[in-house]
């Protein structure tokens, strides 16, 4: 059953779903339009994220970037609570400081986010679902303020278990910061901009600086993570869309199609008409 909370003049949106609901509004041809936590409390199967297949058979909190698409196969079976909003309702850079996540749930270009809920702390994220269900049905006054904070805590609970299970200290906070700003900027403008030294340069350093500072966060080059959001991407639009690839390209901000092509095939070992082909037999 879906509850949610909507303000039609900040048009702030907020809700916490059942699967059922849930995956009548979530197919390959549509991406997910909110900051989504999926809470599995029962599990056994995939879950594809965009062309990533997750493999689970143990109670998870699975963290989805709007845009991304999902996909749960007949096969698998899954019940769990969705926990959706918009930036509008709750923004997640501004909202930093306040909950230490520094971007690791939700502005991650790296990893697909998504960690183990042991019995305890699977009670207690299906008690705040079952909490924030029960404000939303009351409609008493500062419903809004209540669900902020009710999601606030999910989300510091979160971030701590994220750290603990992917073994993530303090110390790491300036290295995790800088990652994501350098993630949200890759993020904002990969269709525009495709050189490592224009991103450098709008992080005010050199670009062997960039590359040394997100090694010590053990994650790939700038230049790879560009390409894999480009080539994310087309994916997206090759397995989501009828659009062609001269189409394609001119989206992405690509003149040549063959170029895109060419990329798209060194970097997967298939065209992208190979790649679209393989999909629709999925």
């Amino acid at each position: 059953m879906r509850h949610q909370y909507f303000h039609t003049k900040t048009k702030a949106f907020f809700s916490v779903e059942s699967i059922s609901d849930f995956r009548k509004d979530t197919s390959h041809s549509t991406p997910n339009k909110w900051f989504t936590i999926l809470i599995s409390t029962k599990v056994n199967g995939e879950m594809i994220i965009d062309d990533f297949k997750l493999s689970l058979n143990k109670p998870n909190a699975i963290f989805i970037t709007p845009g991304q698409h999902l996909h749960f196969p007949d096969k698998t079976i899954f019940e769990v609570f969705s926990i959706s909003f918009n930036k509008e309702f709750y923004c997640i850079e501004y909202h930093d400081s306040d909950v230490s996540c520094n971007g690791l749930l939700f502005v991650n270009n790296f990893n697909s986010v998504h960690f183990v809920l042991e019995a305890q702390q699977l009670s207690i994220y299906t008690n705040t679902a079952e909490e924030m269900v029960a404000e939303l049905e009351n409609q008493a006054s500062l419903q809004d303020e209540m669900l902020k904070n009710l999601l606030k805590n999910l989300l510091i609970r979160s971030n701590r278990l994220f750290r603990e299970q992917m073994s993530i200290g303090e110390i790491d906070d300036a290295n995790i910061d800088f990652a994501r700003k350098f993630s949200g900027l890759v993020e904002k403008h990969f269709k525009q901009i495709k050189m490592v030294v224009n991103y450098a340069e709008m992080m005010g350093i050199a670009p062997a600086s960039l590359t040394k500072r997100l090694q010590k966060y053990g994650i790939e080059s700038p230049s790879r993570i560009i390409k894999n959001r480009v080539v994310t991407e087309v994916k997206r639009l090759l397995m989501y869309t009828d659009k062609s690839v001269k189409e394609i390209a001119s989206i992405i901000g690509y003149d040549d199609q063959y170029y895109l092509s060419r990329l798209f095939t060194k970097d997967t070992g298939i065209s992208p008409s190979e790649y679209k082909k393989s999909q629709l037999k999925l």
